[in-house]
C-alpha cells in the first residue's frame, strides 16, 4: 500500500522535511496558503531532489471550510492508500481544518517536537505517542529551505590539520593582545589583490617564527628582523585572521557534531536578476538543528566615526541578521572574538539579540563552551 504525506506549509520547513525524511512517503502533498507560495517552491525542490514525488494543493489561510473540503477531498482522492498528517506548520486554522478532517476519518496526526528531537504520533492510537527522529538533514538541504544555495565550501580540510600546531599557537596568543594587533595591523593594508611578495614583521616570537614553517607559501627567517616573506594570498588570508576560524572549526569538529561545514559561500533565491551573497563562517548541525559561529580578530571595541560604541555592534547585527535568516527557530548562534570585548554595551546588545559571546582569554576555553552550547 503506497503511502501519501500531507504537509503544511509555513515559514518553518524543517519539521516537514524531518517527518518526509523518516516516514519516506511514495508522494508528499503540501497544503499552503497563497503566502507561502515561495516558501512551498523551496520545499518542494528540496524534497524532489531527495527523490520523492511532490506536490501543492493551496488552502485558504483563514477559511476552515475551504480548509476540511480540500483536506476531505485528498482523504477521498486517496482511499486506497495510506494517508498521514504532520501537523506541527500553516496557520491556526489550516491546523484546526485539517486535524478535523484526518481525526475524524481515523488518520495518522503527528507534531514534530524538533527541540526534543522527536516526533509525537497524536492520532488514532488511544494514548500520544513519541517516534525518535533518526534522521539527519544535511547542512546544504537546510539552507537551500530556507532559499540559500550554497556555491562553495572547504571540502578537503587536510591543509587545516597539516598546520594545527601554528593555529593552536596563534589561539594561545589571544591572551598577548599585542601579539594579536601587532599582525593585523601589520596586514590590514594587504588584501587578494594585493602584489606579492610581501615582506612583513611578525612579533619577535621564536616558537610562532618556526611554527610559521608549517605554513605553505610563507619563508620565515627569524634571524632577520622577526621579518617573513609572504608569496602566497593563501597564506595572507589566514594570517589575516583565517587562521581564527579554522581554530574555531578544529575545536567544534572534536566535538563530533551530526555535520560541520567551514567557510561557507552562496547566494539567497531571489525574484530579480541580482541575487545577495552571503558567507558563513563555521555552522554545524546536531539532532537537526543549526548552529552558526561568527568569528572575528579585528578589535570590537573600535568605534568608527561619530558612533559611541564599537565596531562589535556591526558584528552582533550581522550575525543576528544571517542567523535570522537561515537558522529557524531552533537555531543557535554565536560570536566568537580573539579580542576580548570591553565595551559593556555590545555584550548587552548580544544578550538581548540572544547571541552567545566567548571573547579574550575565554577562547582558550572554547571546547567546554561549546560542548553545553550544542546540548542546551
Amino acid at each position: 500500500m503506497s503511502h501519501i504525506h500531507v504537509c503544511l506549509v509555513s515559514d518553518q520547513p524543517i519539521p516537514n522535511i524531518t517527518t518526509v525524511l523518516q516516514f519516506r512517503p511514495n508522494t508528499v502533498v503540501l497544503l499552503k496558503t497563497n503566502e507561502m507560495d515561495e516558501k512551498a517552491k523551496l520545499l518542494e525542490d528540496v524534497i524532489k531532489k531527495k527523490g520523492f514525488e511532490v506536490y501543492s494543493e493551496t488552502i485558504d489561510a483563514y477559511d476552515i471550510n475551504n480548509v476540511i473540503n480540500v483536506s476531505e477531498s485528498l482523504i477521498n482522492k486517496y482511499r486506497d492508500s495510506e494517508i498521514s498528517l504532520n501537523i506541527t506548520g500553516g496557520t491556526k486554522i489550516g491546523t484546526l481544518g485539517t486535524f478535523q478532517s484526518f481525526y475524524a476519518n481515523g488518520k495518522q496526526i503527528f507534531y514534530v517536537d524538533t527541540k526534543d528531537n522527536k516526533i509525537l504520533e497524536l492520532f488514532p492510537k488511544n494514548k500520544q505517542s513519541e517516534i525518535p527522529i533518526d534522521v539527519s538533514i544535511p547542512i546544504v538541504d537546510y539552507l537551500a529551505l530556507y532559499g540559500f544555495r550554497i556555491s562553495s565550501e572547504v571540502e578537503d580540510d587536510s591543509y587545516i590539520f597539516r598546520r594545527k600546531e601554528l593555529t593552536n599557537y596563534l589561539a594561545r596568543l589571544v591572551s598577548i593582545k599585542f601579539y594579536i594587533y601587532k599582525i593585523n595591523s601589520e596586514l590590514h593594508k594587504y588584501n587578494d589583490k594585493s602584489s606579492l611578495p610581501i615582506s612583513v614583521k611578525m612579533p619577535n616570537d621564536k616558537q610562532l617564527l618556526e611554527l610559521l614553517k608549517l605554513l605553505d607559501g610563507v619563508d620565515s627567517n627569524k634571524e632577520i628582523n622577526s621579518r617573513i616573506i609572504i608569496n602566497t594570498h593563501d597564506a595572507l588570508r589566514y594570517l589575516k585572521g583565517f587562521w581564527f576560524e579554522e581554530y574555531v572549526y578544529m575545536v567544534a569538529k572534536s566535538l563530533e557534531p551530526d555535520e560541520i561545514k567551514l567557510n561557507i559561500k552562496g547566494k539567497w533565491v531571489a525574484k530579480g536578476q541580482y541575487s545577495p551573497k552571503n558567507e558563513f563562517d563555521v555552522m554545524l548541525s546536531k539532532r537537526n538543528r543549526l548552529f552558526y559561529i561568527s568569528c572575528k580578530t579585528a578589535d570590537p571595541d573600535r568605534k568608527v566615526g561619530k558612533d559611541e560604541e564599537g565596531i562589535g555592534k556591526e558584528y552582533i547585527y550581522e550575525l543576528v541578521s544571517l542567523s535570522n535568516k537561515a537558522l529557524g527557530l531552533f537555531g543557535k548562534r554565536m560570536l566568537v572574538s580573539a579580542k576580548q570585548i570591553n565595551d559593556p554595551t555590545i555584550k548587552e546588545r548580544a544578550k538581548i539579540l540572544n547571541v552567545d559571546v566567548v571573547d579574550g582569554k575565554n577562547v582558550l576555553r572554547l571546547k567546554e563552551v561549546l560542548k553545553n552550547w550544542l546540548n542546551t
